[in-house]
């Protein structure tokens, strides 16, 4: 069925949608591709839905999903520049953004490269790196509510900190960022992010990026190597050995599986260390 800009289909598999590769079935898939049918769809379909972006930082129970799952393109990937405003659409990936954003003589990006994500699903998760958020260079943000409520919201109006923002509770249109001029170094230093990023973390096998948040003691990925997890198996998945915060998928993992690893995960961190890991991971179930 195509409606306002709408394809919707039944019980869509969700795991391939997803960077560890794990997900039952969507019910009800909506693939929106305006934000007028958008405003629409949330009016008519009632409980808050699943917003799906790229799928990174995200743990999809196994088995049908009731709640609808919606899926943002078309307007919703476009990018503009409106004077010294660049206008992104929320699906719009990072890497797109980076490299749209370098011909355009702009930088500021540099240390989020190398994030697998969505501009909405970074600006509703407070997405950070290297001393850098994805706020920093925000202007302002159009969103919808879920009640179908189109309007925008000043980059002051947002309360945001490490790993968290209250985006989350409304749908990220688009947003406006103020870049600054390319200093002639942005290629350089984003080569060199990447290349750090590739050294520590493990992108040999399907994963869902970082599991917990680090802990003002120390970082997560540390104090699980510490409490001798690194490797840990159950069923296939695995606590990676190149960054205990990592959970790679070796094949046929299973959400029981991920939930058995961080389950035990932060109750032997918590017995040897005294510390509770928060999980950064979202859940759908």
């Amino acid at each position: 069925m195509v409606s306002e800009g709408i394809k919707v289909k039944k019980n869509v598999d969700l795991g391939p949608l997803t960077t560890l590769g794990i997900g039952g079935k969507a019910n009800y898939f909506f693939l929106v591709n305006t934000v007028s049918g958008l405003s629409k769809l949330l009016k008519k379909i009632g409980p808050r839905p699943y917003i799906l972006g790229n799928g990174s930082n995200l743990l999809i129970k196994d088995g049908l999903i009731k709640k609808p799952v919606i899926k943002l393109a078309g307007e919703f990937s476009a990018v503009r520049q409106k004077g010294n405003v660049l206008e992104v659409g929320s699906s719009t990936l990072l890497s797109f953004l980076i490299k749209y954003s370098l011909k355009a003589g702009r930088g500021g990006l540099e240390n989020l490269a190398g994030i697998p994500a969505t501009i909405g699903g970074m600006l509703a998760s407070g997405a950070s790196s290297f001393q850098t958020t994805i706020f920093d260079y925000l202007k302002e943000v159009e969103v919808i509510d879920f009640k179908g409520k189109l309007y925008k919201i000043k980059k002051s109006e947002i309360n945001y900190k490490y790993r968290y923002s209250d985006l989350s509770d409304k749908v990220v249109v688009r947003a406006g960022f103020n870049f600054p001029e390319n200093n002639g170094k942005s290629k350089e230093k984003i080569k060199n992010i990447v290349k750090m990023r590739l050294a520590a973390q493990d992108f040999s096998l399907p994963s869902c990026g970082s599991v917990f948040k680090n802990h003002p003691q120390a970082a997560a990925g540390i104090l699980i190597e510490q409490v001798g997890l690194k490797g840990k198996r159950r069923g296939d998945l695995k606590i990676s050995e190149k960054h205990a915060n990592f959970i790679v998928n070796l094949g046929k993992g299973s959400f029981r599986d991920a939930d058995y690893l961080i389950r035990n995960t932060k109750d032997i961190v918590y017995r040897k260390k005294g510390i509770v890991l928060e999980e950064e991971v979202r859940r759908w179930s």
